[in-house]
């Protein structure tokens, strides 16, 4: 049997009355969810930006900038360092910190091997706080970035001298320094550089047959490094050169003289052997006193 129709309308008129309803309460929930969410989203941005607000602030704070450039140059982040002493030397230049900044800075390019910057550096603190307690450490360590610079002793030695002076100048100024013993060590070390050039160069002229300029080599070693290990080498390739000018009483006595300065053994035999050919021949002797 087919239902009455009153009854179907009913039924219809219910169901569309829940479909309504139903359609209602999700956008009411919908709204709900939205509304939830923007507070929550505000509440964040809100707390957001009072953090930022107070990074901002807290950047723009030379004892927040200091502390945290010493943690990053311990934690060996030395260009995050850099940049936050930087801030401290550049906006606060007359804290009390600044020098200690400055030094730093220089430290940091120093670790990453920027020796040429680090140099720099070091002597923008030398230069802008003389009167620093810190100028002691700036002028060693400057003295470490030349000899850190200074090439093989085959090429230009223009870095070993500045290093030769700046280390020298150190100890003239500071003879008590911590670091004297450490300082001599490497002014010995550069100075024998310098002698093996110089050496090199009178070699070379010797072998080109140019004796003449390999003694001038040899007298500027003597006389200017006369204390390193290149000295006794120099004598003998002296007396070497003096030989083929025909100079051999000088180049006698030069020998001799390194023989009392008792020579590496290499170097005793070969003055020895040379002193033995200066000596002339017995049929020599007498030739020569018949023509007497």
């Amino acid at each position: 049997m087919l239902p009455a129709k009153g009854i179907l309308y009913n039924d219809i008129w219910k169901i569309q009355r829940f479909r309504k309803f139903n359609s209602i309460m999700r956008q009411v929930m919908l709204k709900t969810k939205l509304g939830t969410l923007l507070a929550v989203l505000t509440v964040l941005l809100s707390g957001l930006a009072g953090c930022n607000s107070a990074t901002r602030v807290q950047s723009q704070d030379p004892n927040f900038r200091f502390t945290r450039g010493k943690e990053y140059f311990e934690q060996g982040k030395y260009y995050k360092a850099i940049d936050d002493f930087n801030f401290v030397v550049l906006n606060n230049p007359g804290d009390t910190r600044a020098d200690d900044a400055q030094l730093f800075i220089a430290d940091a390019h120093y670790e990453v091997k920027e020796y040429m910057v680090a140099a720099s550096e070091y002597r923008r603190l030398i230069q802008k706080y003389p009167e620093s307690a810190l100028v002691e450490q700036a002028r060693y360590k400057l003295g470490l970035c030349l000899v850190q610079l200074s090439p093989d002793y085959q090429l230009e030695q223009q870095y070993t001298e500045q290093a030769m002076n700046t280390l020298q100048g150190f100890l003239e100024d500071y003879p008590a320094s911590k670091y004297k013993e450490e300082v001599t060590k490497l002014i010995g070390e550069l100075r024998g550089k310098m002698a093996h050039k110089i050496y090199s160069n009178a070699h070379l002229y010797y072998v080109l047959h140019h004796y003449e300029s390999a003694v001038i080599y040899c007298d500027q070693l003597l006389n200017n490094y006369y204390d390193t290990p290149w000295a006794n080498p120099t004598r003998l390739e002296k007396a070497k050169s003096l030989v083929k000018l025909d100079r051999s009483v000088e180049a006698r006595t030069l020998l001799e003289d390194l023989l009392s300065r008792n020579p590496k053994q290499q170097i005793q035999e070969n003055a020895k052997q040379m002193i033995e050919e200066l000596q002339p021949s017995s049929s020599a002797i007498t030739q020569a006193k018949g023509m007497e």
